[in-house]
């Protein structure tokens, strides 16, 4: 039995009001301003773009307290997030999905949900800091036209304060708190320094924070002679270790905006972030029940971690000109990130249940592994007015990606005497049972533009279209028992071209309300991906693994929009996504993870936002949604247990 409606947010709906200070605003609607939004790469408000987004504004942003993605994913409707269904290892383990559009390839190139800080793309599971930004924008629906082929369900974007020219100012904040169950203490702090060097002309903005969050889980094991050792479910005494899930980060910006003169105006950022989690701050809610549980049982004292660091330089330089504005953004993005898992128990039962090794004896297993990715990338556009009737923008985008994973030789003590007369792999010469390394690389260039023609003082018309051109490039090499002996480099190689178009009608019913309707065209790179022979399923062919074909979608969306007097922005939007050819990661039995193409697959659902101040005391802020999803032609989906009529994977 399956329940056909689901909501696509962690909660159904969220609501939540900020009481304001008598002082902060005047009477009446004094002080109250329009949300500004950059999302068709010029600035707007809000209620004049005909598609369905949820912002967060700077004083919002403060006033929820929102420090995290998980703090604003979870307040806007249709967006939900999981873990485990991404790359591999805790700091890589988070994917994003919009309106049921899920998934993400295993070198994390290729997600559903485009991930911006400013005008640069990067990995959809990092999480920068909410601090010091200007808003935060979420775009539903494909904006393949002007962000790429990795913003197939929609974008999350990022959107950092620039220096002031005109004034110095310095705010500092510190926070302590205490966790429901946490091993530490909560507690952070941030300092944002804004210099005018030369008033009107030369500005620089420092940002630097520190912040702790306590874990709430315990980590239990069995002392080394006990009989509990190798076995996490045996009901036996065990030590306790507590502050499990805890996470410590640190970084901060510099930000240095030259204004040369009306025309020409260029700015310098670094960003730089660094993670440490003490364990995964995740609990098991073992099904039917789903009651989560607090308390890990493990067979053996290994603490899991993770360290994740990235730095982000950027430059972006503006040139205004008569009715043409050109801007260039050229950045660099360098992220590396270990981490270390206890992976015992399910080692144990694929040796067992996999290999037919049965008489090891009792010892850990660690999933140890380092991820390492670079990108540069230059967006090169022009934004014109050349008419109050037109407007639009053209442009090019190219990046150069790089990344790596490699895991060092793992062995597994008394593997040679535990393989003689095995008849799966064979008797094994030593005890190494596993290593690999897997370098990736993706080229991508584009064009694109898309224009806005007001032909009468009512009706708009949105016309997009964006051309790309991807290469990507793959490896793997291997050894150990658990790869049945050495995997040989045998690089793979993709290429692929496509359109993809965007078509959009919007009228102004009032100077304050817009109905708008909508269908554009969704992209999402594919993969060159290694074929392990002794790992994928029978039935399923050599290259339905090797050639992870792109998928695509049409997304068709009517909407409305309006403007209450005070201030208030409403929005609602019914949409229906046709899904083809579509990417999902699935898990053979050997262990592995491989990413393999459906065939189609249909979303249909709604949503609303509310946002926007009631009165000069309060502002509110909702958001609910429902989604159905359906996978109505599995494919090669078939061939591991999909079947019509399946939701799709990795979605509410």
């Amino acid at each position: 039995m399956k329940t056909p409606w689901v909501a696509a947010v962690l909660c159904a709906a969220t609501c939540s009001s900020t009481l304001y200070a008598a002082d902060s605003v005047g009477s009446g609607n004094e002080g109250l301003q329009e949300i500004i939004v950059s999302a068709r790469k010029f600035e707007e408000p809000l209620e004049r773009v005909p598609e369905s987004m949820t912002v967060f504004t700077s004083d919002t942003l403060t006033a929820l307290d929102i420090r995290s993605f998980n703090d604003y994913a979870t307040k806007s409707a249709n967006v939900a997030f999981g873990y485990g269904s991404g790359s591999t290892g805790i700091s890589n383990a988070r994917t994003v999905s919009i309106r049921g559009i899920a998934g993400q390839n295993l070198f994390g190139m290729a997600g559903a949900v485009g991930f911006y800080i400013d005008d640069t793309p990067v990995p959809e599971a990092i999480d920068p800091r909410v601090i010091d930004l200007d808003r935060v924008e979420i775009l539903k629906g494909p904006q393949g036209t002007l962000y790429g082929e990795s913003s197939l369900a929609g974008n999350v974007r990022l959107i950092s304060k620039k220096p002031d020219l005109n004034r110095d100012d310095l705010a500092a904040s510190a926070d302590v708190g205490l966790t429901s169950g946490g091993g530490s203490a909560d507690g952070g702090g941030g300092v944002v320094a804004n210099l005018a060097a030369v008033p009107g002309i030369l500005g620089v903005r420092v940002v630097l924070f520190a912040n702790h969050d306590a874990g709430y889980l315990t980590r239990a094991f069995p002392s080394p002679s006990s009989p509990g050792v190798g076995d996490p479910f045996l009901d036996v005494p065990r030590t306790r270790i507590g502050d499990q899930g805890a996470q410590a980060t640190y970084g901060g910006s510099i930000n240095v905006l030259l204004h040369a003169s009306d025309a020409l105006e260029a700015r310098v950022r670094v960003m730089f972030q660094n993670t440490e989690q003490h364990g995964f701050a995740a609990t098991f809610a073992p099904l039917p029940a789903f009651n989560p549980e607090y308390t890990i049982d493990r067979a053996f004292d290994i603490q899991p971690y993770a360290i994740d660091r990235w730095v982000l330089p950027s430059l972006d330089v503006t040139y205004r000109t008569g009715l043409v504005t050109i801007q260039s953004s050229t950045s660099y993005f360098y992220r590396r990130n270990s981490d270390i898992e206890d992976s015992t128990y399910g080692t144990q039962q694929i040796f067992r249940g996999y290999y037919g090794v049965s008489n090891l004896p009792n010892q850990p297993f660690l999933w140890d592994q380092e991820h390492r990715h670079n990108q540069i990338s230059e967006e090169l556009r022009a934004t014109f007015e050349p008419s109050p009737t037109l407007t639009g923008t053209i442009g090019a985008f190219a990046s150069r990606t790089h990344s790596t994973l490699a895991i060092p030789p793992t062995y597994a003590t008394g593997l040679v005497a535990a393989t003689v007369g095995n008849t799966v792999v064979g008797p094994w010469p030593n005890d190494l049972i596993w290593t690999d390394y897997n370098p990736a690389t993706q080229d991508d260039v584009s064009l694109f533009g898309e224009a806005q023609w007001h032909f009468t003082p009512r009706f708009a018309a949105t016309l997009g279209a964006r051309q790309y051109w991807l290469h990507q490039t793959t490896d793997f090499t291997a050894n150990g028992f658990n790869n049945f002996g050495a995997t040989l480099s045998d690089p793979q190689h993709s290429h692929q071209s496509g359109f993809n178009p965007r078509l959009g009608l919007s009228y102004q019913v009032t100077d304050a309300t817009m109905v708008y309707a909508s269908a554009s065209e969704g992209f999402r790179a594919g993969a060159a991906q290694q074929y392990l022979p002794f790992c994928a399923a029978p039935a399923l062919p050599a290259d339905a693994i090797t050639h992870l074909r792109s998928d695509s979608l049409w997304s068709y969306e009517l909407g409305v929009k309006s403007r209450l007097p005070s201030g208030v922005i409403l929005s609602a939007a019914a949409f229906h996504i046709d899904w083809k050819d579509l990417q999902q990661q699935v898990a053979l039995p050997c262990g592995a993870y491989f990413d393999i193409n459906g065939r189609r697959a249909r979303v249909d659902g709604g949503e609303f936002d509310v946002a926007g101040r009631l009165g000069p005391y309060v502002e509110i802020h909702g958001s609910g949604g429902i989604e159905h999803t359906s996978v109505t032609e599995p494919g090669a989906l078939a061939l591991v247990g999909v079947t019509p009529g399946s939701r799709i994977l990795g979605t509410p």
